[in-house]
């Protein structure tokens, strides 16, 4: 696993052992970057489920002026560590160890404007309909507390799915999707009300 492109580019990054964490491929890395270039100079970025910080560090690689990781395993918390030293990007970043769907209060006290977030969580926990759908509200709060800008986006790894939105997801709005495989990437902006 490396940094593709950016003021870091080809930097080899750590991994933890284990099948906790599941970085995201490069070509799905890639293709995502890809999408979202015209916005990640200059945006603060929320990485959440960060497991290796790869994602994260991509962005901060390319021109984004801070990172906040959310992680809630100790070993994947090292593992962001190592990542953004090695990748020199320690005064760009800041780790929090935390369950993602208690992090609203934090993000209230803590964050200023967020652009993009990614939420790359592990497949087994939103495998299960009850905490996707926890997962869904969490981001539509997201955009109704102000966290993430009105032109912010969100965007949410998970397995190749036809996604329901809750109805209690009122600021989530699914404007694309992408498919890579088994992986699928959806792309959300605020509902306009």
């Amino acid at each position: 696993m490396r940094v593709i492109a950016g003021s870091v580019r080809g930097v080899l990054l750590y991994s933890p052992k284990g099948s906790k964490t599941r970085p995201m491929s490069d070509n799905v890395k890639e293709s995502l970057f890809n999408i979202l270039a015209h916005i990640i100079p200059g945006s603060n970025v929320l990485d959440l489920y960060a497991g290796t910080g790869s994602v994260g560090i991509e962005a901060l690689s390319r021109g984004a002026k801070f990172c906040l990781f959310a992680e809630n395993d100790k070993f994947a918390i090292q593992t962001i560590k190592k990542n953004i030293t090695v990748t020199k990007l320690l005064n760009y970043s800041k780790i929090i160890k935390c369950d993602v769907l208690k992090l609203i209060p934090f993000l209230e006290q803590n964050t200023n404007g967020i652009n993009i977030v990614f939420a790359c969580p592990p497949y087994p926990l939103i495998d299960k309909y009850s905490y996707r759908e926890k997962l869904l509200i969490f981001l539509s709060s997201l955009y109704e507390r102000n966290i993430v800008c009105s032109e912010g986006v969100i965007v949410f790894q998970h397995r190749k799915t036809l996604l329901e939105i809750p109805p209690q997801a009122l600021f989530l709005t699914l404007y694309d999707t992408r498919i890579y495989r088994e992986t699928q990437l959806s792309f959300f902006k605020k509902t306009l009300r």
